[in-house]
């Protein structure tokens, strides 16, 4: 079942351009000072005109990652943003070509500050990419009887997955679109926790997109959407104590969450309390996840572009 996925790692370097004009934006965590204070002068700015123009800004840049992840030019990206994010049709035109000068200038600069990214970004992954060849299979494939036993749904993994490799900004972060089938990470030479390796986090973004996709084409709950992301975390984590990748007799499920920026604290002690009442249930997931949704506080898992793309 696991042998089905395949991984083909490709370097992005106009998703690490994209990436870190993201969390410039929307103020989030990072750990390039230098990369940050060269794009806070044309993220203002963008922020400023999309704000004059009541357009939703989180939502443009949500929208926007998602684009250049699915390798929608610039220009084009930043349209689709902007009618996603509530912009009137009658000025698109104007406000996109304003924000693009700005886009185009953080790119300009983003480039300048890595001219070499590319070959660098091949380097980097090297060592995930390798560790991922020995672990990934078994990863999956622990996944998946945790979930089905001996008798998965046919085609419950993608068999083919695409992973953009980016620039190190966040110091470690990811994200999946699973109807594209993509997924992306920082290109990260060690593991930023070892806790929690980051052969871990692949492991996670992939059974993320076979859960989003599995639960959107069978389940009539849309509750259970919710807690079917969240199981994902401790069945990763399980797996991958059997292969002796996590250690400890309790999984650093707290950890993780924060470490893939997926939901706050109140979520991951729920999810924790859960997974060990849980343990040595025999009742089939979906039986389980119900009461784990009954356990969830009403507004919890903060889900952002990061999480989501």
């Amino acid at each position: 079942m696991a042998g089905k996925t395949r991984i083909q790692w490709v370097s992005h370097p106009e998703l690490s351009a994209a990436h870190a004009a993201y969390l410039v934006a929307t103020r989030a965590q990072c750990n390039d000072q230098k990369t940050e204070q060269s794009l806070i002068q044309p993220m203002t700015e963008v922020n400023n005109r999309l704000f004059a123009s009541a357009i939703d800004v989180s939502q443009f840049w949500q929208q926007y990652l998602l684009q250049i992840l699915s390798d929608v030019p610039m220009e084009q990206a930043c349209g689709v943003a902007l009618l996603s994010a509530g912009a009137n049709e009658m000025q698109v035109d104007q406000i996109a070509k304003a924000i693009v000068n700005r886009l185009a200038d953080a790119r300009l600069a983003f480039n300048h500050r890595y001219p070499k990214l590319a070959e660098q970004l091949d380097l980097r992954a090297r060592p995930l990419r390798e560790r991922w060849e020995t672990y990934g299979p078994g990863l999956l494939n622990h996944v998946g009887k945790q979930i089905w036993g001996d008798s998965p749904p046919e085609e419950w993994w993608i068999p083919n997955v695409t992973a953009l490799m980016v620039q190190p900004i966040r110091g470690g972060d990811g994200g999946c679109d699973a109807s594209s089938a993509r997924l992306w990470l920082e290109a990260m030479l060690t593991d930023v926790d070892q806790r929690v390796p980051e052969a871990l986090r692949v492991a996670w973004l992939v059974t993320t997109m076979a859960i989003d996709n599995y639960a959107r084409k069978t389940s009539r709950d849309l509750r259970l959407m919710r807690p079917w992301s969240l199981v994902s975390v401790p069945l990763v984590l399980s797996a991958g104590r059997e292969l002796e990748l996590v250690r400890g007799d309790e999984l650093p499920i707290g950890e993780a969450m924060k470490l893939w920026h997926f939901g706050d604290d109140q979520v991951a002690e729920t999810v924790s309390q859960w997974w060990k009442g849980q343990a040595d249930s025999t009742a089939p997931m979906p039986a389980r996840l119900k009461r784990l949704n009954e356990l969830l506080p009403e507004r919890s898992t903060r889900v952002d572009v990061e999480d989501a793309v």
